[in-house]
């Protein structure tokens, strides 16, 4: 059961509390084109952000940056949690006010995105910051909206310090317990990986079995109990979003793209592109100009 005991939206930022009982996982890897910082409040969590899981607990948050795939998933089937999830638009955030700092809004989730453990005075900030926030969206005037931003912000620069805290001690410990790299997940780390390198080349399930020396029906097996998907749809997920790159950073044109991400044939990249983006390779560029 996913009960939403608090949702609210302004351009730019959405914020949603919600409690999970009794046996409730994403059915499937998704992706957005807003970042999203998730705090776990209550219970505990495995999260798949792209090739790399980790487990959540209380006092700590994740960010999961703008089309990185990701999955929550549960680790006991009778457990419950909560969670404070902020969507969050960093080029509309940004444009609500003008500071020295706010370049730094809109490379928030390039520059910051994973997994914090908070400080315990940090983390009781946050926790204040999320009923006000509440509060201020309850209004639904200009100044609640305005006040919301702010306060976002604030529980950003708390994030990006804890952050930053990780990273030092990432850099001290080359093998922290964030990230969980063993047995099946270790290897499915490993094939998603190999998957994303090797996307623009012909990729068959026997080839990528063989590979890692296993066979088809254990490779297909393992990796759509991690990720949700099948192997041929992660595929196809890391060549339309390597397409998206190339139609916005590039002059390329549509049939040079499609070759060049792996796809054989144009119209086939035409339909699967729109089947992941409601929209055709041409309508995308067009939207992004």
């Amino acid at each position: 059961m996913n009960k939403i005991t608090f949702s609210r939206s302004i351009p730019g930022l959405s914020a949603e509390e919600v409690l999970v009982e009794e046996n409730y996982s994403m059915s499937h890897c998704h992706m957005h084109e807003t970042s999203e910082l998730l705090f776990m409040l209550e219970g505990e969590r495995y999260w798949l952000i792209e090739q790399d899981i980790y487990h959540l607990k209380p006092g700590m948050a994740i960010l999961i940056n703008r089309n990185q795939l990701h999955q929550g998933n549960m680790i006991d089937k009778n457990a419950t949690f909560r969670r404070f999830l902020l969507y969050l638009d960093e080029p509309v955030l940004e444009s609500y006010f003008s500071l020295p700092e706010a370049p730094g809004i809109r490379g928030f989730g390039d520059n910051y995105w994973g997994v914090a453990e908070y400080i315990p005075e940090d983390w009781q900030k946050s926790l204040t910051i999320f009923e006000m926030l509440k509060q201020e969206l309850d209004r639904n005037d200009s100044s609640g909206n305005t006040m919301a931003v702010l306060l976002t912000v604030q529980l950003m620069t708390l994030f990006a310090r804890n952050r930053r805290k990780q990273e030092n001690i990432l850099y001290r410990n080359p093998n922290p317990e964030r990230s969980i790299h063993a047995g099946i997940h270790q290897t499915v780390h490993e094939i998603a990986i190999y998957l994303q390198n090797h996307s623009g080349e012909p990729c068959s399930l026997d080839d990528v079995a063989a590979h890692f020396f296993i066979s088809r029906s254990y490779l297909t097996r393992i990796f759509k109990s991690v990720t949700g998907f099948t192997v041929t749809e992660y595929l196809m997920i890391c060549r339309v979003r390597k397409a998206k790159m190339l139609l916005d950073k590039t002059d390329l044109n549509i049939t040079e793209i499609s070759t060049q991400i792996g796809f054989g044939s144009i119209s086939y990249f035409e339909r699967i592109f729109k089947r992941m983006t409601d929209l055709t390779p041409l309508q995308y560029r067009k939207r992004n100009l």
